[in-house]
């Protein structure tokens, strides 16, 4: 048989098969692409920061495993629909090898667009996307025309070699089966599926475990070494309860005869019901693809939102001073007067300046007492000991209305939940409680959600000065320092503050030399920080977008093929039921009914899973310094109804090419 002869076999049967390759074809130049431009942004030389191109790097890898997958898995869909075709042609006398010409001709065929379109539009839009990252982390980055030459060759050999495998692996499967299996194979139903209750039990009691994780995990730091313990459990709870517990509640419904018996469920019941064990498995995938969507875009998106909340939450002022001290300085204010007094002089005024001190301990409680600890394996907390006064001035959460003067051996606690009575005794001394608040409290270095934090609110600073001595008597050189800040608001341009805060920082580094009891003091300035904040949120954002569209694309893939098979598994079933008497609107009704439940069942477990996970994900962002929930529950809500906006538009159009292929009953 002559090669030209397998060549135009070839070019007919993509035609032929066009509904199905040409998606296929698509997501795979789009993967080409993505990776062409990643793998650039990650080895290029394109004057990104090595943290950028390390997450860059990352985002490569994470894009290979995805190819990989993504490919192999329409890839599996495509062979299973054309199983008949092929088998056809052997019956009809082409042997397994001329098969197998024709299979490796398609291969290079839909290799080549894929591979080469990919690669242009990868140089097109490359550098579209590097203007992009550019604007996202505030780099001035200039867009020069060049084609990585080190990337295409990496690009063209990684997805060559993909192609090759899946060709491999279609072969493999054309030579193990026999041509009747073939003719038949793309036919193949499923029996109906047993009821595995043991594994519906454990799927809930996975999913259980994993939400009441998620909702009991009150400790950020506990909750960044649970969370991905937590994902395991819902990833696999959920495929358990979609593949048993799925099985379980349709057969539940089948003994609801009432229900069962209805004309608008009793098709949908049972065509789901015998082929669910397939079914489940890719509504699991789209369920757990599509929480993946949402928690994804909605936490690097407030992230990235909440910039200039994070950057006053880590630095509260433009420029702040920080002092340890192992003893107590008395000329700490002449210190600060020289500050002030250096910054007016570098020709900035000082709009806006704030003092305060406070002694910061890790502390166990036993009962109601706060103790240095003693035992390693008993719970510690950040206890922080400042007057009214102080307090008011280092957090940004509560007024002076909140906050109550309190009188000698008398204090107020804040922070964390208090478990204590209504006395607490402090390194020994006895106290009264005055009043307790559960709030979360931030400032620059302390955080009531992250440690576990209590601020002590006591009658004068004379009170802290004396714990504060008590503590050195017991620690010796171990001992806590006494900190002191100030920080200044000043006038002037973003580059002219930044100068002033490095004048000062020498100016510090100079009066440090002269002094003995510091353990350490420095300066922190807003604006010289600001571009690393960019550079991180920035960066996490980019990558979250990334995930969040690969994640969408594979799950509309998933979606698309689902309803494409199903649709050729059911046409022949309905025809049948058409022939046995029901009606051409009975049967649509049918047709609606189950693919809605196919639909939008793993749209609503996903946002199950996303509010079971709000509160585990709120303290993971805590440690990213967005302590703003509000803005938080806003992206979370924005993406979760863009979410639902395209996966509605993907319902709509998916349905249509269901119906097109069920056939008569639908368009009559």
């Amino acid at each position: 048989m002559s090669s030209k002869i397998y060549g135009k076999l070839a070019i007919t049967n993509l035609k032929n098969n066009r509904k199905t390759y040409v998606p296929y074809i698509l997501m795979a130049v789009l993967s080409v692409m993505m990776y062409y431009i990643v793998g650039g942004m990650a080895q290029g030389n394109n004057g990104l920061s090595k943290d950028v191109k390390m997450i860059m790097g990352y985002m490569n890898r994470l894009l290979m495993i995805f190819s990989v997958i993504f490919l192999f898995y329409t890839n599996s869909f495509l062979i299973k629909r054309r199983k008949r075709e092929i088998g056809i042609y052997n019956i009809l006398g082409m042997g397994k090898g001329h098969i197998a010409k024709m299979l490796a001709i398609e291969a290079v065929i839909t290799a080549f667009i894929s591979i080469f379109g990919g690669i242009l539009l990868g140089i097109v839009f490359g550098k579209l996307m590097y203007l992009v990252l550019g604007k996202l982390l505030h780099y001035d980055i200039s867009v020069k025309f060049t084609v990585e030459i080190p990337v295409l060759e990496k690009t063209f050999a990684f997805f060559m070699a993909i192609f090759v495998l899946i060709l491999l692996y279609n072969l493999l499967q054309i030579r193990i089966v026999s041509p009747v299996e073939l003719l038949h194979g793309s036919n193949q139903g499923e029996r109906e599926p047993k009821t595995k209750w043991l594994l519906a039990i454990v799927g809930a009691i996975l999913l259980g475990t994993g939400y009441y994780i998620a909702q009991t995990t009150g400790n950020p730091l506990d909750a960044m070494t649970k969370f991905f313990f937590a994902v395991v459990c819902v990833v696999l709870g959920t495929y358990g309860l979609f593949i048993a517990g799925s099985i379980a509640l349709l057969k539940l419904m089948r003994k609801n005869k009432k229900f069962y018996y209805n004309k608008k469920h009793f098709t949908a019941v049972s065509g789901m019901l015998y082929r669910m064990k397939q079914n489940a498995a890719g509504l699991a995938s789209i369920c757990i693809l599509s929480t993946m969507v949402l928690v994804v875009i909605s936490m690097t998106v407030s992230m990235f939102a909440g910039i200039g909340d994070e950057l006053l939450s880590r630095y509260p002022n433009e420029i702040n001073v920080y002092s340890y001290e192992k003893t107590l300085d008395d000329n700490e204010l002449k210190n600060q007067k020289e500050i002030a007094a250096f910054i007016e002089k570098s020709g900035r005024k000082i709009e806006k300046k704030i003092r305060y001190s406070y002694l910061s301990m890790l502390m166990q409680m036993q009962g109601d007492k706060l103790e240095l600890p003693s035992d390693t394996s008993a719970d510690k907390y950040t206890v922080n000991m400042v007057t009214r006064e102080n307090f008011l001035a280092m957090q940004k959460v509560l007024g002076k209305k909140d906050v109550p003067e309190v009188a000698e051996h008398t204090v107020a606690i804040y922070g964390s939940k208090w478990n204590g009575g209504k006395t607490v005794t402090i390194l020994g001394e006895k106290y009264k409680v005055a009043k307790t608040h559960v709030h979360e409290l931030r400032d620059a270095y302390t955080n009531s959600e992250v440690q576990g934090a209590y601020y002590i609110i006591v009658d004068s600073e004379k009170t802290v000065e004396e714990l504060f001595e008590k503590q050195k008597k017991l620690l010796g050189d171990h001992a806590y320092s006494f900190c002191r800040v100030s920080g200044y608001e000043i006038d002037g341009t973003k580059a002219q503050k930044v100068a002033c805060e490095e004048k000062l920082g020498k100016l510090i580094e100079k009066q440090n030399e002269n002094r003995s009891n510091l353990e350490n003091r420095y300066v922190e300035g807003r604006l010289s920080h600001e571009q690393n904040f960019y550079t991180i949120y920035g960066g996490l954002f980019f990558l979250g977008i990334f995930l969040g569209s690969m994640f969408l694309m594979v799950t509309v893939m998933i979606i698309f093929y689902k309803q494409i098979s199903e649709g050729y598994d059911d046409r022949q079933r309905y025809e049948i039921m058409e022939k046995v008497g029901m009606s051409n609107q009975e049967v649509k009704v049918s047709i609606q009914s189950q693919v809605r439940i196919v639909f939008f069942l793993p749209l609503v477990m996903a946002a199950i899973h996303v509010t079971a996970a709000f509160p585990m994900i709120r303290r993971l962002l805590v440690l990213l310094n967005l302590s703003n929930t509000g803005l938080f529950v806003k992206c979370l809500v924005i993406t979760l109804l863009v979410f639902m906006l395209i996966y509605y538009l993907v319902f709509r159009l998916t349905s249509r090419a269901y119906y097109r292929i069920v056939g008569n009953q639908v368009n009559k």
